[in-house]
């Protein structure tokens, strides 16, 4: 089943929803700052990316600035599902998993291919 990676606090996440509950495809609903995602999880989202993984993180969020982020590196896919499971805050949302690949809804017209 296809997995949203929600932020109800996000106004781009709770429009992805939206788009969710009018398709008729089902779609689970997971709450990641609530409940954590673990690296494994996190590489996995990321192997299965598409786009850009470097856009997988709200570098622009000012919290990202009070976060120790030396030892992230951009082009390595471990590092920053690492940095991503100790900070999830900062991950940028919402995502999309269709179990074959993940996206995200920025803007959220990504998610429309995925949600007839």
């Amino acid at each position: 089943m296809p997995v949203l990676y929600h932020n109800p606090r996000c106004s781009k996440s709770r429009h992805a929803l939206l788009l969710c509950d009018e398709s008729s495809v089902d779609v689970d609903v997971h709450l990641y700052l609530k409940h954590s995602l673990s690296y494994n999880t996190l590489y996995s989202l990321l192997e299965r990316f598409d786009g850009d993984v470097r856009t997988s993180v709200r570098v622009n969020d000012k919290k990202f600035k009070l976060v120790d982020s030396s030892e992230l590196d951009f082009d390595d896919i471990s590092s920053i599902a690492f940095f991503l499971s100790n900070n999830g805050e900062l991950m940028e949302r919402p995502w999309y998993d269709s179990g074959n690949e993940t996206v995200i809804g920025r803007p959220v017209e990504h998610l429309s291919r995925y949600l007839r």
